[in-house]
């Protein structure tokens, strides 16, 4: 049997050099995977809610890779935005760490395959 391709697919990019625990990883992570989502749902535009249609109901592709610097990652924000794709930057609050300073985690890409792999291809897997 053939494995088929997902047309679509998400990519959580995470800042390496904050060095954050597991958990935060994990949270942070989800933070902007949820908050793609439902950002789309409220006003994303008609292509946008058509890739989140597919998405959700074909193989529910998630991968994460990571960045080592805030630049790198305002750099794939900036890039995807121009795109015209679903992306979803997380600023952490610094409640938990980072010493109360606001700080930008991570970010999420939601979009077809080839669009996402355009920006993210040449990134490592966290």
């Amino acid at each position: 049997m053939e494995k088929k391709s997902s047309e679509t697919k998400m990519v959580i990019v995470m800042r390496k050099d904050l060095h954050m625990t597991k958990g935060k990883y994990v949270a942070q992570g989800s933070h902007a995977s949820l908050g793609n989502v439902l950002r789309i749902q409220e006003s994303g535009t008609d292509k946008q809610k058509d890739v989140l249609e597919k998405w959700l109901n074909e193989s529910f592709v998630k991968v994460c890779v990571y960045v080592n610097s805030l630049e790198e990652l305002h750099s794939i924000y900036q890039q995807a935005k121009n795109n015209g794709e679903a992306v979803q930057l997380i600023t952490d609050n610094g409640l938990t760490m980072f010493d109360g300073v606001k700080t930008d985690t991570c970010l999420s890409i939601l979009g077809y395959r080839k669009d996402v792999d355009a920006i993210t291809g040449h990134l490592r897997l966290l």
